[in-house]
């Protein structure tokens, strides 16, 4: 019993640190529609089309992590990229997410290395 209850609490501990948007697009895949997207994430940093004409979506959420309670750590900013495919059909199908520190630096000039590039 110990064990169960052990392992019920580190799992509810692990879900408080996942992002609203991942809990939200680990719900949606293969359901939901472009438009039920954006009134959950709002409009798109950037839209791209895939070759074989598939809408792809790209979100960048950027948060200011405030850094150590002491003067030898460094403010900096945290970024989350989502990259979403939709079928022909506009439905949600694929998903993918990068997370990246950007120790001591407010302003990053991009989101994630190696992240969606438009036009590309």
């Amino acid at each position: 019993m110990t064990l169960f209850v052990g392992l019920f609490l580190l799992g509810t501990g692990c879900t408080l640190f996942v992002a609203k948007e991942t809990l939200y697009l680990e719900s949606a895949q293969d359901r939901a529609t472009q438009e039920e997207v954006r009134q959950h994430l709002g409009a798109p940093k950037f839209t791209a089309t895939a070759s074989d004409g598939r809408p792809i979506w790209v979100y960048q959420v950027y948060y200011e992590d405030p850094g150590p309670a002491n003067k030898w750590g460094a403010a900096g900013t945290w970024c989350d990229e989502y990259v979403l495919t939709f079928d022909k059909q506009g439905i949600l199908r694929i998903w993918t997410h990068k997370s990246e520190g950007h120790g001591g630096e407010l302003m990053p000039t991009y989101c994630v290395t190696d992240g969606f590039k438009p036009g590309s």
